[in-house]
């Protein structure tokens, strides 16, 4: 599925958005223009989700800006996440925020993704990819039903198969009161790994289309696609 796996130590958050590659968001990006949306991401929304990440990944990058964060719950949700027994075993022993780069055999298109956390096993024969969500849903089936809202099965596809990897964990971390912490397997639940690669591949089929006929004007999306 996909060739050519590099590693890219010490690449800031900056410097892997720069990468010529494409990126998981790219893809959204995408999907939004082939249906006809405008995708306008909450600036708040955006500011919270990076700078939650910072403070539970790698607490030493950390650092108040100026965004409008509610930074005081904001850190104790990460001080939070950090403590709670299992997030903290894989924190020790997962590296975070490493860039891998790779390219699609079936496209050529080069793809870039950034892991939260990738734990390795001893041996090198397994590897987990840890994704972090906050979300404000009111209990885990509402987390589980905002998966396919949001993508987060074309994601996990993608980062498995550009990583070569054997599983994907998705951690939901409640910002509300009583900050539940859910753990979702994946690459465990029926169907879902199979449906990311369906969309993910759709995708990565159209972005090459459009680099071949930049002026490739956006056609109607096949439901295949918007599913």
């Amino acid at each position: 599925m996909f060739y050519n796996l590099t590693q890219h130590p010490d690449l800031t958050q900056a410097q892997h958005r720069a990468l010529p590659h494409v990126s998981n968001t790219d893809l959204s990006n995408l999907k939004a223009e082939l249906m006809g949306q405008l995708r306008r991401p909450n600036p708040e929304a955006l500011a919270y989700g990076a700078a939650f990440h910072a403070a539970t990944l790698e607490p030493h990058t950390y650092a108040r800006t100026a965004d409008r964060c509610p930074w005081a719950q904001l850190e104790a949700l990460a001080r939070h996440v950090r403590r709670q027994r299992y997030c903290r075993d894989l924190l020790y022993r997962g590296t975070a925020e490493l860039t891998h780069t790779a390219i699609h055999v079936d496209t050529g298109v080069a793809v870039k993704v950034r892991p939260d956390l990738l734990v390795v096993s001893p041996t090198g024969r397994a590897r987990t990819i840890i994704d972090f969500k906050t979300t404000s849903c009111q209990d885990f089936a509402h987390f589980l039903a905002s998966a396919e809202q949001y993508d987060y099965d074309r994601q996990a596809a993608l980062y498995l198969d550009a990583l070569q990897a054997t599983r994907f964990l998705i951690i939901g971390v409640q910002k509300r009161n009583p900050h539940q912490i859910w753990v979702f397997d994946a690459t465990a639940a029926a169907g879902f790994i199979e449906q990311g690669r369906r969309k993910y591949s759709a995708l990565l089929r159209r972005y090459a289309l459009h680099q071949v006929r930049p002026t490739l004007q956006a056609t109607p999306m096949p439901l295949a696609l918007a599913a």
